[in-house]
């Protein structure tokens, strides 16, 4: 009992460290009694996310509210000298929910308060993006930003760098701005 838990961890936490995705894949089937593989003839599940209401953010917070709390994780120095491209505009944030739908929801949940399944094997759990007071590396853009990046030393956030662009990570900071209360 107790190597299938760990092999179940084992699996979620490789989840989580190379992503998931939403994407079906193409040549998966069903089996059928002689051991090959037919079509499958459940319908394909779609390749995008529901389009998601968004709006600009609810709570006014500066680009760099609280970031010098992140002067001991990677990528801060970097961070610290840019600015969003995307601030205001709402075409980007829609992408940004796009985004967030295809690669954060499986940790952060659909909502943004973390309860994706992913996440539920993380120890500590991935934080709740609605309230702002669990943000402990920076509320405002360049601490969301840093996070995606290059991640948080000490919890399940992996950085995405070598997963989404700059730009891309932008348009989910304009999201996740939104969700925060």
């Amino acid at each position: 009992m107790r190597i299938n838990k760990v092999l179940v961890a084992a699996g979620l936490a490789a989840l989580v460290a190379y992503g998931c995705s939403n994407t079906p894949d193409e040549n998966a089937g069903t089996t059928t009694g002689g051991g090959t593989t037919a079509p499958s003839t459940a319908a394909p599940a779609p390749t995008t996310a529901a389009p998601v209401a968004v709006s600009t953010p609810t709570v006014a917070a500066a680009p760099d509210l609280e970031y010098d709390n992140a002067k001991a994780q990677s990528g801060y120095a970097d961070v610290k000298k840019l600015k969003n491209p995307f601030a205001g505009d709402l075409e980007a944030t829609k992408k940004g929910a796009e985004l967030y739908q295809t690669n954060c929801a499986s940790c952060h949940g659909a909502t943004g308060v973390g309860d994706g399944p992913a996440g539920m094997a993380l120890t500590p759990k991935p934080r709740n993006l609605t309230v702002m007071a669990e943000y402990k590396l920076g509320k405002g853009d360049l601490g969301l930003f840093r996070s995606i990046k290059y991640g948080s030393d000490g919890t399940g956030m992996t950085g995405w760098a070598d997963r989404m662009k700059d730009d891309e990570s932008w348009q989910v900071v304009n999201y996740v701005r939104t969700l925060q209360k």
